[in-house]
C-alpha cells in the first residue's frame, strides 16, 4: 500500500488512495512525526511525500 503525506492548509495530511486523511500534525512539525503516525495507522506501508 502507497501513503503519500502532504502540507495543505497548514496541516499534514495523509493520502490513502482518493481518501485524504486530516492528521493532528501542524506543517510547522517534524516530517518524521508525521511518518510514524502513517505507519502507526497503515503497517507496511510506503510513505511518500507530496509537494
Amino acid at each position: 500500500m502507497n501513503v503519500f503525506i502532504q502540507k495543505l492548509n497548514g496541516l499534514w495530511y495523509l493520502i490513502v488512495g482518493s481518501c485524504q486523511i486530516r492528521t493532528p500534525f501542524l506543517e510547522t512539525q517534524d516530517r518524521e512525526l508525521v511518518v510514524s503516525y502513517a505507519w502507526r495507522a497503515y503497517p507496511g506501508a510506503r510513505i511518500f511525500e507530496r509537494h
